[in-house]
């Protein structure tokens, strides 16, 4: 099938004839630069005198129009894009120095129970030998008061009668 349309090596075909056309690659002198303008079209704006452009095509003109609007939109959109960044790099920044300030007053106040920990520890010590103290010193008491309460009530009849620290034992060189 396919030597019916591709020549045997060798023979030469008359240019456009192997796929009916008279389209020809390698021809530069027939065909122009695809790249370029065409030549029944020209660029939107040429190079006048006034330096206006010349006539252009509606659709064009449309296109042009939009993608300048577009290009627009994209620079609004970079300058939201780029404020928004701003305002959460100054965000960041007010919440570090905030949890700074947060650091800082818990550092102090962490010292200060501590301080407190330890006052209220000494206190404590300090509670606990005056309660031992004063427990001490009633007892002392009662044992100083036993006497008089035991002379008082053991002669209950004889109110003039002195004390037994204030009596004078009796001399035992008589």
């Amino acid at each position: 099938m396919l030597s019916s349309v591709i020549p045997p090596a060798g023979q030469q075909t008359p240019s456009g004839s192997v796929f009916g056309t008279t389209f020809d690659p390698w021809d530069t002198h027939i065909h122009q630069n695809p790249f370029l303008y065409p030549t029944d079209q020209q660029p939107l704006f040429s190079g006048t005198d006034a330096g206006t452009p010349a006539v252009v095509n509606p659709i064009d003109d449309r296109k042009q129009r939009r993608m300048i609007s577009n290009r627009e939109s994209a620079r609004r959109s970079r300058m939201r894009k780029q404020k928004h960044l701003e305002n959460l790099r100054n965000l960041v920044n007010r919440h570090k120095i905030g949890n700074r300030e947060v650091m800082n007053r818990l550092r102090f106040v962490s010292r200060q129970e501590q301080t407190l920990r330890q006052e209220n520890e000494r206190l404590r010590s300090e509670l606990g030998m005056l309660r031992q103290k004063l427990w001490d010193l009633h007892q002392v008491m009662l044992v100083w008061q036993l006497p008089n309460q035991l002379l008082s009530s053991a002669w209950p009849c004889n109110n003039n009668v002195t004390s037994f620290n204030e009596q004078n034992p009796p001399s035992l060189i008589t």
